[in-house]
């Protein structure tokens, strides 16, 4: 399954952990049962909102690195239309 950010990239792979292929999966069998579910099941891939589109990646050594145009420096969910729209469920940094 393809997306529109990454139309080249097809789905990711479990090959084991003898594969050599760098985008493969070497541990998570999506289909692999664990206590009654498959790992699919278990572990849901996900964005964290606030940490990944909020986080200007500082840390205790000092101010953040990260300039995104869309952080005005508030808390303020709404204070840009990407916000409004997903917080980046589209490739378009203008949305």
């Amino acid at each position: 399954m393809s997306t529109s950010a990454f139309p080249d990239i097809t789905s990711i792979p479990f090959e084991g952990p003898s594969s050599r292929n760098p985008l493969s999966f070497k541990h998570y069998n999506p289909s692999e049962l664990i206590e009654g579910k498959t790992m699919k099941d278990w572990m849901r891939f996900s964005v964290v909102y606030w940490h990944t589109f909020r986080n200007s990646l500082s840390d205790p050594f000092g101010s953040g690195t990260a300039i995104r145009r869309w952080d005005d420096g508030t808390a303020c969910l709404f204070t840009n239309p990407r916000f409004l729209h997903g917080a980046a469920t589209s490739p378009n940094a203008d949305v």
